[in-house]
């Protein structure tokens, strides 16, 4: 039996598309951080998040995907390492970590959730 596959379209987003998409907030036991969805498949998620300031994410890990994220703006905790605009932090699976913005400014990050490569 012969399978298919198809290969999602393309997709381009300005500034101006993504401002229109929803704000939603990452979970509503998590007060002052919201996300714009940009892309999601069964196994990955790319969006932008807000952590406002005064408040955090909460520490935790994640079981099989990575996390890639890169500062667009603000400062925040990461890692136990103050960063800012224009820095990146990987995440690899298992590993506890936090988005703490409750000691620096508001913080929006772009981040990238997925699995592991094969």
């Amino acid at each position: 039996m012969e399978t298919t596959t198809t290969t999602p379209p393309p997709v381009v987003l300005r500034a101006d598309a993504i401002r229109a998409l929803p704000l939603v907030p990452l979970a509503s036991s998590v007060k002052g951080v919201t996300q714009r969805i940009l892309r999601q498949t069964a196994s990955s998620v790319a969006g932008v998040m807000t952590v406002e300031a005064g408040h955090q994410l909460g520490r935790h890990s994640h079981r099989t995907n990575h996390h890639h994220i890169w500062v667009l703006e603000g400062e925040a905790q990461i890692l136990d390492v103050t960063v800012g605009p224009g820095s990146y932090v990987y995440v690899p699976s298992g590993v506890d970590h936090d988005l703490d913005a409750r000691a620096t400014s508001r913080r929006t990050i772009f981040y990238l959730y997925l699995p592991p490569p094969d």
